[in-house]
């Protein structure tokens, strides 16, 4: 059974909805503690958390529930590459233009970086391309392999049966 666009993508967005909301909140809390490195674990950043009223759990609630939409985004859209029609060149581009639209709608929004601060921008984008990269260079030689592996399996049947 094929599925559609909406269906994979609906299904590949639940996923990134929890992975989001998960490696946001861990994510957040690991490198916040370690930028400001004064002996206690903060959650969330403090702006963000000065940002809704200084309520560590409303702070909390927020940033989990935006960072699950950013995972939904995120893999939701990966679904552009199951679409037959659209060239890997294609599909990336969309891919990474909306995890990166998304990265910095939510990393204004959370306090991740702050608006005013371009050299901030053009870092995280740095890193963000990085990361990216090499998660792309990893599904790319995977399913290559995969490809290789079926391409391979089809010449030995192909030898075996005569061609038929």
């Amino acid at each position: 059974m094929k599925m559609s666009f909406a269906g994979r993508f609906t299904f590949f967005a639940l996923i990134g909805f929890a992975l989001g909301v998960i490696i946001g909140v861990l994510v957040t809390a690991t490198i916040t503690t370690f930028v400001i490195s004064d002996g206690t674990l903060y959650l969330c950043v403090p702006e963000f958390t000065a940002f809704v009223g200084g309520n560590l759990l409303t702070a909390f609630v927020i940033q989990a529930v935006v960072s699950g939409i950013y995972g939904a985004a995120v893999m939701g859209i990966s679904a552009v590459y199951w679409i037959e029609e659209w060239s890997l060149l294609r599909a990336t581009v969309t891919h990474f233009s909306v995890t990166m639209v998304s990265y910095y709608l939510t990393g204004f929004f959370l306090r991740w970086f702050s608006v005013e601060n371009v050299g901030e921008w053009i870092v995280m984008f740095f890193i963000c391309v990085a990361i990216y990269s090499i998660i792309w260079f990893s599904n790319y030689l995977s399913y290559k392999a995969q490809i290789d592996e079926i391409n391979k399996e089809l010449q030995i049947w192909k030898q075996a049966t005569g061609g038929v």
